[in-house]
């Protein structure tokens, strides 16, 4: 597996996290999942306060005989829906946050202190009231800023002065308390809920980022270390090379040459052995913060390019620069990877609708619960008990046994129009049964349809929980007008149930659109996770075949290279001149050390040596920068250009970074015979026979660029 990073080996460097989670995996999540989280509850209580501003004008209209005698109860209203528009800008262009949540709360407090000022008499203590719409919402903000135990301060705070006002006012019932306290702590839960699933989702991708960023440090280690040492590999390789064709007449110098081989490749082979150690293999000192801020600066800034390419330029197309010898079944695996990737999510995203679901449920049984008190407050005034006791029942009963349902898979369309005709029912019968005193009655019945429409919600795919609730809402309002269309407050508790109505739905698709994303994010991570622990298996095995690559060079090469120097070999003998061409090969591996060049253009060069091509390589840079497509025609067309040189003395050299190559090939050529035809997708390949030598030039891409001078 990879090694982790020490401080200082690329955790300091603000942008060094190329593609951290979009290069793995496939394309990765647009946003981290706080962040996401973050956005997406802002946006949410933007709107919640948005259907808080048009319900307080409309309750304002509702009692506009009422606040025309009472200018200081209607500057209050005005100034609470100033507040709501400020709220809305802040919130959606800076987001919600402990500043914001705190002028909420002193708002809320404000408007709770005076409620018997700002509210008509009979709305006073009643839940059908913009103050108890705008201390609620503050409530909501508290919950999703505060700490627990500030949070439960200023829920004591607010409770207790609702309490208060509704004692003071002679109001039967503190019930808009109790809804402060009860909204308070459910949403509490949801948010804490939601933020957990969100953190420790950030954490997988976090744990992803560490992964990618030990592997780009490791590869561009590994990729200097290869720089480095191209000089010194074709000058052995050069010496070598000459030594095989018969240049050894010179004995002097090649002598010389071989000493400073030697020397060099002695030099390498420690640098090695102090590089190896200085990777360590223990835990890295990296900061999980400032791991998610490159991480969010990375996904913001979307795919660049550093050289270490994405998946199909680096080698990461099945091969990913690993030098395993079955690069057949390591596509396989990922292939396997894949079908196991697809079918975990496939089952996670199943067990978290599943848990929506079942969350659900569970909210619409306890908000139907907590009717039961408004319930019992009004029985005295309906015009049938029976019916009441249905109409409380009635939804309980619907939750129970849509809620077995609910645990497997979601309604089918006939239980939800089983669900919608229940509400339908409700809406009617609650309003009949309400007789002339409307506006106390119709309360619990019309807030009972908001938690079983929700069942609805859960179980439509997209916008098809739309159509529904607006047949529903067209119901309660028909049979609100119906029984008290002049009523102010039987209108009111009917704008206040739509009011619940459209707001739980909304939450709750906003809800289910972050599970979906957090699946997503989820399953991407775990699939990145996958592939990065493939690529470290391929990586650690190209090291390790590396490492026997240099063991063989300082067993086999470095003693010949002394011998020669040291004079006890003549350059000249033939036996000599052999052992210095089969050196070479070796060497010439190290050179081209990973599947994608040295399993295509190595190997074609041996093929040519075995023909009798002797083949000279002058190497900077590597063709596994180059895009798989690209990197596979040089290798066809170099193995077409050698075919046509056999039985010759070849010069090759190699020129690439990981924006452009180019790849040169001479040797003699006899005059009358036709050169190799130029062909070519997309590279060039540019043939040219002068004074008897052949040019062969095969160049990416088709505009030239400047590239590195080559070293001699």
């Amino acid at each position: 597996m990879l090694p982790r990073l020490r401080p200082g080996m690329g955790a300091s460097r603000p942008r060094a996290l190329p593609r951290l989670l979009t290069a793995v995996g496939g394309p990765g999540p647009a946003a981290l999942p706080t962040t996401a989280l973050r956005r997406a509850v802002a946006v949410m209580f933007a709107g919640l306060r948005a259907c808080a501003l048009i319900v307080n004008v409309a309750l304002v209209l509702l009692w506009r005989g009422w606040y025309a005698g009472h200018p200081v109860a209607l500057a209050a209203a005005s100034a609470t829906a100033a507040w709501s528009v400020i709220f809305i800008v802040v919130a959606l262009r800076r987001g919600v946050g402990r500043a914001l949540a705190g002028a909420c709360v002193v708002v809320a407090v404000f408007l709770l202190a005076g409620v018997r000022w700002w509210l008509p008499p009979d709305l006073v203590g009643d839940p059908a009231s913009w103050v108890l719409i705008a201390s609620s919402h503050a409530m909501v903000v508290a919950a999703w800023c505060y700490s627990p135990r500030r949070y439960l301060a200023v829920v004591a705070l607010t409770g207790g002065v609702a309490a208060g006002e509704t004692a003071l006012a002679g109001a039967p019932s503190p019930a808009s308390a109790v809804i402060i306290v009860t909204i308070s702590l459910l949403a509490r839960y949801l948010l804490t809920q939601l933020r957990a699933l969100a953190e420790s989702v950030e954490r997988e991708l976090v744990a992803v980022a560490e992964s990618r960023a030990v592997e780009i440090d490791l590869r561009r280690l590994l990729r200097a270390r290869r720089d480095r040492e191209l000089v010194i590999h074709n000058a052995v390789l050069n010496t070598l090379t000459g030594i095989a064709w018969g240049g050894g007449e010179d004995e002097e110098l090649a002598r010389r040459r071989c000493a400073d081989g030697a020397a060099a490749l002695r030099g390498l082979l420690g640098e090695q052995d102090t590089a190896v150690g200085a990777v360590p293999d223990g835990d890295a000192v990296i900061s999980v913060e400032r791991l998610r801020s490159l991480v969010a600066v990375e996904i913001a800034a979307g795919p660049a390019d550093d050289g270490d390419g994405p998946a199909g330029t680096d080698g990461t197309d099945g091969t990913d620069g690993g030098d395993g010898p079955d690069t057949s079944g390591n596509t396989a695996a990922g292939a396997d990877n894949g079908v196991e990737a697809a079918a975990g999510a496939g089952g996670r995203r199943l067990a978290y609708t599943a848990q929506l679901r079942r969350l659900t449920c569970r909210t619409a049984g306890l908000w139907l619960l907590l009717l039961a008190a408004p319930a019992a407050r009004v029985w005295p005034y309906v015009r049938s008990a029976p019916l009441a006791v249905a109409l409380f029942l009635l939804p309980l009963a619907a939750v129970a046994l849509a809620g077995r349902r609910l645990r497997s898979a979601p309604l089918a369309r006939g239980q939800v129009a089983a669900v919608v005709a229940v509400c339908a029912m409700i809406a009617m019968a609650g309003a009949w049964n309400a007789g002339g005193r409307g506006g106390q009655v119709m309360v619990w019945p019309m807030a009972a349809i908001a938690p079983l429409m929700m069942l609805v919600t859960v179980s439509c795919v997209a916008w098809c929980w739309a159509a529904p609730t607006i047949l529903v809402t067209a119901i309660m309002i028909i049979s609100t007008l119906a029984v008290a269309p002049g009523d102010p407050l039987a209108l009111s508790h009917l704008l206040m149930a739509l009011y619940y109505l459209w707001l739980m739905q909304s939450c709750l698709v906003v809800l289910r659109s972050l599970v979906s994303n957090t699946v997503e994010a989820r399953t991407w991570a775990g699939r990145s996770g996958q592939e990065l622990a493939r690529r470290a298996r391929l990586l650690d095995q190209a090291r390790r075949r590396r490492r026997g690559l240099l063991d063989s060079v300082e067993r086999d090469v470095v003693p010949l290279l002394a011998e020669v120097a040291a004079g006890r070999l003549d350059p000249r003998a033939q036996a000599v001149r052999t052992d210095c061409g089969r050196r070479a090969v070796a060497i010439r591996r190290l050179l081209y050390d990973d599947v994608a060049v040295h399993g295509a253009i190595g190997e074609v060069i041996d093929a040519a040596e075995r023909r009798g091509t002797l083949v000279s390589s002058q190497i900077l840079g590597g063709l596994d920068e180059l895009p798989a497509p690209v990197r596979g025609e040089f290798v066809e067309q170099l193995h077409h250009a050698l075919w046509a040189m056999t039985s010759r003395r070849v010069l090759l050299t190699v020129n690439a970074d990981a924006d452009a190559a180019s790849l040169f090939l001479s040797c003699p050529w006899p005059g009358g015979r036709l050169p190799p035809a130029p062909a070519g997708r997309d590279i060039d390949m540019i043939v040219d026979v002068e004074d008897g030598q052949l040019c062969v030039e095969l160049r990416w891409p088709t505009e030239p660029r400047p590239l590195r001078a080559a070293s001699a």
